[in-house]
């Protein structure tokens, strides 16, 4: 092969805070190292549609349901997220499934070294990983790559290899040096540097136990590249296909919309509505200000209620995009309550910069109250270097006890400068939802934010239009029923 071919060298090759385990596999001929009657349930009609004769399902069904759901989940995250990534799963450290995964790996080298040490030395388990390391050379492969199959087909041979090892001339370092270059041949350049420290063991057992674990990080890079060569096309046709497996849910389910109902029926406002309303353009208004609301209050969602089916995928997202919309109303008000010392724009962005670093794990009210009292240290800090920069006099004890009161009292939610900042922030993210387009004017006070407000807002704003593309049928007969009744 005259040619460096690297199906893994399309994008990142580092792992994502995002991921999904690859089960490994087991061999039918040893210790591997990856290793009815129809029963039917009768489900009640819609309580959308109202009455209806009771249908029958079976246990297929359902099973088929959950399966596309899974698919769906997938293709979810592909389309959605820009920085999804397959990654290894890792099971905690001392947990059961660590200590099995150990066991297992430990007793699986244990054998082949105990076998290769003993005299004569015993090939059965070296035929063994010599097969896996063959599987694990065909994972990183791609269908075009035919002549390397053969090659490694060839190369692998298990009869041959099996003669070799009844013969006593089975050469490991061979092999290992044969699987080392077609894997370097075959990496990203970014796994260079971890190729080329393979062929610094010389210990054999180690040696292949090291190839064993790169190619599962090679077959981690392969799978990434694809999922990065088709999202354009998953993106292009996940809607259609995301609304396909949640219908088919929705067959198998009593009331599979119950608590997206109960969700949007909360943000209805009917106070200037004269019901019932057949008119479409009105519903399709009512339809967009109720989800505009109820979309921002999936930013502080109340853990006590159940959340909407149809947002089920992304309950993570918008978990962590609360938690970006908490921060920021709490360092936008811990700003405005601080000292301004004039317009000191650099100081202003510095601050920032500190009170963000400091609030760093903080989600929540509690966490808030235990960090606002280094808050206040730092604001203290920051403005007396300010003052001594522009030549003024420090404050003294007196402002200084004022400017911690000030920090401090910020820890209930219902001070006036946080509810003012968190209404701006949300008026400005439902003025985006509602008006898609077009340039918005940064809310009042909050110019030092530009960034983080746009940031959260295209990110939001994202998560929305894919929702109501798949979903927004659902809604509007959920509405358009509201709004159907008699005053």
């Amino acid at each position: 092969m005259s040619e460096r071919e690297r199906p893994g060298s399309s994008g990142s090759q580092e792992n994502g805070e995002k991921g999904m385990t690859i089960p490994n596999q087991s061999g039918p001929s040893g210790p591997s190292y990856f290793a009815s009657e129809p029963i039917t349930f009768r489900v009640r009609g819609s309580t959308i549609t109202g009455a209806s004769p009771p249908k029958f399902v079976t246990l297929e069904d359902i099973m088929k349901a959950a399966h596309g759901m899974q698919n769906m989940a997938l293709a979810h995250e592909i389309a959605v997220d820009q920085d999804f990534k397959l990654e290894p799963f890792e099971p905690p450290d001392n947990s059961y499934q660590k200590l099995v995964k150990d066991t297992m790996h430990k007793a699986y080298f244990d054998i082949l070294r105990e076998q290769l040490n003993s005299d004569p030395p015993e090939y059965k388990q070296a035929l063994v990983l010599l097969e896996d390391v063959k599987q694990g050379l065909f994972s990183i492969l791609l269908p075009r790559h035919t002549r390397i199959k053969e090659m490694i087909n060839e190369v692998l041979d298990h009869d041959f290899i099996k003669q070799q090892a009844e013969n006593n001339s089975l050469d490991f370092q061979k092999y290992a040096k044969f699987v080392i270059d077609l894997m370097s041949k075959l990496a990203a350049p970014a796994r260079d540097e971890m190729l080329q420290n393979l062929t610094s063991i010389n210990d054999t057992v180690d040696l292949f136990r090291a190839i064993l674990e790169a190619l599962e990080i090679l077959k981690l890079d392969l799978a990434n590249t694809l999922i990065a060569m088709i999202r354009p096309h998953v993106q292009k046709e996940s809607v259609q296909y995301e609304r396909t497996k949640f219908d088919e849910l929705l067959k198998v389910s009593e009331d599979g919309l119950q608590h997206t109902r109960q969700w949007l029926l909360r943000h209805i406002d009917k106070s200037d509505l004269s019901l019932p309303i057949s008119d479409v353009n009105i519903i399709r208004n009512v339809t967009a200000q109720t989800l505009a609301k109820a979309y921002l209050e999936l930013l502080e969602w109340d853990d006590n209620k159940t959340y909407p089916e149809t947002l089920h995928i992304d309950k993570p997202r918008f978990t962590e995009l609360g938690i970006q919309v908490y921060r920021l109303v709490c360092v936008a008000s811990l700003l405005l309550v601080s000292p301004s010392c004039g317009e000191q724009t650099t100081h202003k962005q510095k601050l920032k910069e500190k009170i963000y670093i400091i609030m760093d794990a903080t989600s929540n009210d509690i966490e808030l109250k235990q960090i606002l009292p280094s808050v206040a240290e730092e604001v203290v800090l920051e403005t007396n270097q300010l003052l001594e920069t522009l030549g003024q006099t420090q404050l003294t004890n007196e402002t200084k006890d004022v400017i911690r009161s000030q920090i401090l009292s910020l820890r209930d939610n219902e001070h006036r400068v946080r509810q003012i900042v968190r209404q701006r922030v949300l008026e400005f993210l439902k003025m985006v939802l509602v008006c898609a387009g077009g340039a918005r004017q940064i809310p009042v006070g909050l110019s030092a934010f530009t960034n983080e407000l746009t940031s959260v807002s295209g990110t939001l704003l994202r998560y929305v239009m894919h929702n109501k593309a798949v979903f927004t049928s659902h809604y509007m007969d959920i509405i358009t029923e509201e709004l159907s009744k008699n005053q």
